[in-house]
């Protein structure tokens, strides 16, 4: 809507995980490097953490992105609810596997074959379970499971869980110590530095094809870093909300203003402290 105005190819402040635009901050770059080294060498069991917002879905797009394309990948995304059984029905399908009906050693031994069949030919296959807080410990305990199928030299199925820091508390409960115990490399997502927030901006603008100092007033940064404190998706909303209002006043670049007037209702409406302003 406002592309147009300000001089852009796309939106650059969508919501959707969009390996393209993201920027690799420290904590990205270790996720990143994390994730493809686990997977690649087949280190079993992966954890990713962060909090709502971090960039993890992102982050593991641009992993997946980036692996042999050979690598079979099946993404479970909706988690809540699921049983064991449930799960292991999900992952059947991902894979692209069909079975009817049958008993959950029915689905293991369809998934077992489709794993050895993989190997023999020197592919790799990955299991990617989102927001896996979500599960509960009947759940987790068949992941652990599903681990066990190995041959005497090689892990068959790389297994990544992403999740909220309400997942690290579940893995704690000591009825899931030996699924703690099984994961090889784990990375939390960090939220962003203050001196991050403007490199961020810069970023999504340069890959729609804008440029910086034309969309922004300058020392707007501690504005975005205070109302999101560092989060990327609050800073992408703060950012696309005041991108909007400039646009409808046809204000360019974008105010101290309007960039405050955004910031205190993002601030109100996911519940945070009263926004501290920075002086002029």
């Amino acid at each position: 809507m406002y592309e147009a105005f300000f001089g852009l190819r796309e939106l650059p402040f969508s919501l959707t995980p969009d390996p393209r635009f993201l920027w690799m901050s420290e904590t990205h770059e270790e996720g990143l490097a994390a994730l493809y080294y686990g997977i690649t060498r087949r280190k079993g069991f992966i954890l990713l953490t962060g909090e709502v917002g971090a960039g993890k879905t992102t982050l593991l797009r641009a992993v997946l992105d980036r692996i042999p394309s050979e690598t079979e990948t099946a993404l479970i995304l909706n988690t809540s609810g699921l049983g064991s059984l449930d799960l292991l029905k999900l992952i059947i399908t991902e894979f692209g596997l069909s079975l009817e009906a049958g008993t959950k050693a029915d689905y293991l031994i369809v998934l077992n074959r489709f794993l050895l069949t993989r190997l023999a030919r020197g592919y790799n296959t990955v299991l990617v379970i989102d927001e896996a807080q979500n599960l509960g410990a009947e759940a987790l305990e068949e992941v652990r499971l599903l681990s066990n199928l190995e041959t005497d030299t090689e892990k068959l199925l790389q297994i990544v869980l992403t999740g909220q820091p309400e997942l690290l508390d579940k893995l704690a409960d000591p009825s899931l110590r030996q699924l703690r115990q099984r994961i090889s490399i784990e990375h939390h997502v960090e939220a962003l530095g203050q001196e991050e927030v403007g490199v961020y901006l810069r970023h999504r603008i340069e890959v729609a094809g804008g440029k910086y100092e034309e969309i922004f007033e300058p020392a707007l940064e501690p504005l975005f870093y205070g109302a999101s404190l560092g989060c990327p998706r609050l800073i992408s909303l703060l950012a696309d909300r005041a991108l909007l209002a400039a646009y409808s006043r046809e204000c360019r670049p974008v105010s101290r203003e309007i960039v405050e007037s955004k910031a205190r209702q993002i601030t109100t409406t996911r519940g945070g402290r009263p926004l501290a302003l920075p002086p002029r």
